[in-house]
């Protein structure tokens, strides 16, 4: 069987947050520079370049300050993560008293939290691993001038040190086919876990924590970011660069969603 992965942050607020962000004034002099840091790339951004609206585009990338947006989507996600990370502190295997009843989640979400720790155990209990404590929000790629901004997984390792990263799916959207690779958001982890992960071999897990569905592939690092991700991300920045040059307002169903409306000329 096979999944997709979520947009999991871990619960934990973006050090991205804290940062002093430009008003939406400037939001037309999107080829200046910005500030000292660089911009950031998404994986929303390397999935939806070509048919996001310019000037949100332009926004996200430049990291411009909008309105905050709600988490209520990731919500359930956020929980599983921290239990699931929570769950190897130390070596161990997961278990279910990791998953036990938490606050802030509506009835709903609770039931739903519940079935994916259940699933998480299914599909992991037999790994004996721990949670290795990387950046779980960015990592510079120097070469393009980008900061990776967004989830990369659960790196864990085992006793003699075999690494593993999972990605945690919590109500799939869209199903990958075969290889955990053809998921924008597995390349984007990879590249995001390098500095750990480089030099070795990796076994890339995608797991679908609703439908209880898991895929895996043992990565040889270094070949597949040189073969594989680090062109695919290139050709990716490079058209995100173009369609910022151009943060035309594009109108449409994804307004509703946009941090950056108030000020758009689109709703002027």
């Amino acid at each position: 069987m096979t999944t997709d992965i979520v947009r999991t942050v871990g619960g934990r607020a973006s050090p991205a947050m804290a940062r002093r962000r430009r008003s939406l004034g400037p939001m037309t002099q999107t080829d200046a520079p910005v500030d000292a840091e660089s911009p950031r790339v998404t994986p929303a951004l390397l999935r939806w370049a070509e048919s996001m609206c310019g000037r949100r585009l332009a926004g996200v990338h430049h990291d411009r300050r909008g309105n905050r947006p709600s988490d209520a989507r990731f919500r359930v996600a956020n929980r599983v993560f921290d239990s699931a990370r929570l769950a190897h502190t130390d070596i161990a295997v997961p278990t279910l008293g990791a998953f036990r009843a938490v606050t802030g989640l509506e009835p709903e979400e609770q039931r739903v939290y519940e079935a994916a720790g259940r699933w998480y155990v299914t599909l992991f209990g037999d790994r004996a691993v721990r949670a290795v404590d990387l950046d779980d929000w960015e990592s510079p790629v120097a070469e393009l001038g980008v900061r990776l901004v967004g989830p990369a997984g659960l790196p864990v390792e085992d006793a003699d040190g075999r690494r593993e990263l999972r990605l945690l799916r919590v109500g799939a959207r869209r199903p990958v086919a075969g290889d955990p690779l053809e998921s924008i958001e597995a390349r984007f982890a990879l590249e995001r876990v390098a500095g750990w992960a480089g030099g070795a071999s990796l076994r890339l897990c995608v797991a679908d924590l609703v439908q209880g569905a898991l895929i895996e592939r043992e990565v040889d690092v270094n070949r597949v970011l040189d073969a594989e991700v680090r062109p695919w991300l290139a050709e990716r920045v490079a058209v995100i660069r173009a369609r910022v040059a151009d943060p035309t307002p594009q109108p449409g169903l994804e307004c509703a969603h946009c941090r950056y409306v108030a000020g758009c000329a689109a709703h002027a």
